[in-house]
């Protein structure tokens, strides 16, 4: 007598492709329905997890889904598929060493902190408006929505602003350009051009050690864990995270609500006249539009996900663009109400890894989207607009020319730096 063993249920999925990134809310959906644990042979294989509560599961349990393992060939796994060239320190460990880091790291970014970033960031968001105002036309991506996060993450760090721009199209370039056959994330040169940028947080992180003034990389140069300071290596791993995780994600975001926002103008009219209504519409753009579509995990023992067989050492992808439509959470799921309560989306994520940086980028959020509306009230993003080939990493747009009625100047020179241009 022999027993019949399941067959692995096999999708074809590739969360970097340019046909995922046309339809992926359709492609969520029919996994969703037909295979909520199914395996793909993208990347190397993996399995893609689509529904909220097996989502949810996984990313609670860091002991039985681990956030980054060393390979007996010397590679690593980690939060993506593939893994990053450089780890990410803490998204990429687990408890209990993830827990003192993300202690430290949370002091920085907690509420009543990041709330007293509002001024500069709406100064930021005013210079940038103003080198474009009196023109009428604009690429938005490359002229407000990208600058924003950077010159603010940025300064939040203590690196130079001035530097704004190299870091931005280097990381917009890399969070949009699929991996290439080998796993890497990005062409020769973008990732070229990071090393080199990097060479400059290195020297800042030595000037930091002499000299420390008020920012995140002199609290980290300062701190201890476990009694003992960090290594520069440890340090890059942790600003690689501030970067990567604020450079890019809230400007991709805000490039497609503010498509969306053109061909709803009933909604674009309601936000402009009550801006009071943003916070909660936030979530909503957050769930509908999923910036950051998932992370990965890797099983450290066998271990049963929905009806199937997860073997240890294979990675999983968790899918939060998926859990954010699932319709056991979410009624009309297909739709955006800006309204919405309960939202409890996963954007985010969830779990102790939850993002870090999620306070700053709802605050970025609001006040560039504030400030659009009032001064740019009726802008019009042509036909011509790019979408990112590749959402793997994150969901946007690669640009989005604009034109609007010509306003005047309202004079923000970004806290005083004369040195910052466009």
């Amino acid at each position: 007598m022999t027993t019949d063993i399941p067959a692995i249920p096999s999708i074809d999925f590739d969360h970097h492709s340019e046909h995922y990134a046309r339809h992926w809310r359709e492609i969520n959906e029919q996994n969703r329905a037909a295979c909520p644990v199914a395996h793909t042979d993208a990347h190397g294989g993996f399995w893609v997890l689509s529904s909220y509560e097996d989502i949810a599961t996984v990313a609670k349990d860091d002991a039985a889904f681990s956030s980054y393992q060393e390979l007996d060939d010397g590679t690593h796994t980690g939060a993506t598929i593939p893994a990053g060239p450089i780890r990410q320190v803490p998204i990429e460990m687990d408890p209990p060493e993830f827990t003192a880091y993300r202690r430290l790291l949370n002091r920085s970014f907690a509420p009543a902190v990041i709330a007293e970033w509002e001024d500069y960031i709406r100064s930021a968001t005013t210079y940038c408006i103003d080198q474009v105002i009196d023109s009428g036309t604009c690429d938005l991506v490359a002229d407000v929505l990208n600058p924003v996060p950077a010159i603010t993450t940025l300064s939040v760090l203590g690196l130079p602003t001035e530097d704004w721009r190299s870091f931005s199209d280097t990381i917009h370039e890399m969070v949009h350009t699929p991996p290439d056959p080998d796993g890497n994330f990005a062409a020769d040169d973008a990732a070229q051009r990071l090393m080199e940028l990097f060479v400059t947080v290195t020297e800042t992180i030595s000037a930091r050690r002499q000299n420390p003034t008020d920012d995140l990389i002199s609290t980290l140069v300062h701190a201890e864990i476990d009694g003992e300071p960090m290594s520069d290596q440890r340090l890059l791993e942790i600003i690689s995270l501030v970067i990567f995780g604020g450079v890019d994600t809230t400007g991709s975001l805000l490039s497609s609500v503010l498509r969306w926002l053109e061909a709803n103008p009933h909604e674009r009219e309601r936000l402009a006249a009550d801006p009071g209504l943003i916070p909660q519409a936030t979530e909503e753009f957050l769930r509908f539009f999923s910036p950051v579509q998932g992370l990965a995990r890797t099983a450290t023992h066998d271990c049963v996900i929905g009806d199937q067989q997860i073997r240890k050492g294979e990675r999983l992808f968790l899918s939060w663009a998926s859990a954010n439509f699932d319709p056991a959470l979410f009624p009309d799921a297909d739709q955006v109400e800006l309204d919405r309560f309960p939202n409890r989306h996963q954007s985010f994520g969830i779990g102790v890894h939850r993002c870090l940086g999620s306070n700053l980028a709802r605050l970025e959020f609001r006040v560039v989207l504030e400030e659009i509306l009032r001064r740019m009230p009726d802008f019009h993003i042509s036909d011509d607009a790019e979408p990112f080939r590749s959402i793997g990493v994150v969901n946007g747009w690669v640009n989005l020319p604009t034109t609007f009625t010509a306003g005047v100047r309202e004079g923000s020179d970004v806290g005083g730096n004369p040195a910052l241009t466009l």
